[in-house]
């Protein structure tokens, strides 16, 4: 009698903060519809490769949790996180991930950078709230996919600053740093707005409507990429062209 309120599908993810708001505002805002996200906050403090392996360290405990809510998909959200602790040890996480729970496995990073791909980006601007050290490990993700980053506009902060910061104040910066990486960076293909703490969508579409650039967040290319991976994408017109192109 409800068959049609039931979620098709049902993705599992590790949220990096104890505290989660912004994710799931912007996620049920732009997925499909019966689409559902199961969170697990790991409660990552500041932004250390020490603070990242010891939120980690139960991560079998936390995909067990997830599996026991029947989820069709694993992943780890977050960039910061496997950018502070590089490459291989992302790879490891993803395959370990995957083996544990015989589901796809997949991160905020690597939909970001395959979207990059996809959409035939070799230059990319990067506007973010991370360190250099943690954006010339982004770097390397990037690279992977044939994408070099060219330059961006940043503003360093430490997690508890950021997330202190208004809602709207915090889109209005985003959009003041896209400007700026736009500007100095005439020649690049793409900008991307990195972070899960600020409502990066409508920034995008904006900034798009603008400048003609293609705008990379971290929500749209996640929503993009697990429904691909689940063979259920769909164009969904309105949002910024990760969303809507085909």
């Amino acid at each position: 009698m409800f068959e049609k309120f039931k979620p098709r599908w049902k993705i599992g993810g590790l949220q990096p903060g104890a505290v989660i708001d912004v994710a799931p505002y912007e996620f049920y805002r732009l997925a499909p519809r019966n689409v559902m996200s199961v969170m697990i906050g790991i409660g990552l403090v500041e932004f250390s490769s020490e603070d990242v392996e010891r939120v980690f360290s139960p991560l079998d405990k936390y995909l067990d949790q997830l599996m026991d809510r029947d989820v069709d998909i694993v992943m780890q959200h977050g960039v910061p996180l496997p950018i502070l602790i590089g490459m291989d040890k992302h790879d490891r996480m993803l395959e370990h991930m995957h083996k544990r729970t015989g589901l796809p496995a997949t991160t905020t990073v690597q939909c970001v950078v395959k979207t990059a791909a996809e959409f035939g980006v070799k230059k990319v601007a990067i506007v973010n709230k991370w360190t250099e050290a943690m954006n010339h490990s982004l770097g390397q993700f990037f690279a992977r996919e044939g994408v070099q980053i060219v330059g961006g506009a940043t503003k360093a902060l430490h997690p508890t600053d950021f997330h202190k910061i208004d809602s709207g104040e915090h889109m209005e910066l985003a959009y003041r740093l896209a400007k700026q990486a736009l500007k100095d960076n005439p020649d690049c293909d793409a900008v991307y707005i990195g972070g899960g703490s600020w409502i990066a969508e409508p920034v995008a579409q904006l900034i798009e409507e603008e400048d003609g650039k293609l705008v990379l967040c971290n929500q749209a290319s996640v929503i993009r990429q697990v429904m691909k991976i689940l063979g259920d994408w769909q164009p969904l017109p309105g949002h910024s062209r990760v969303l809507s192109s085909a």
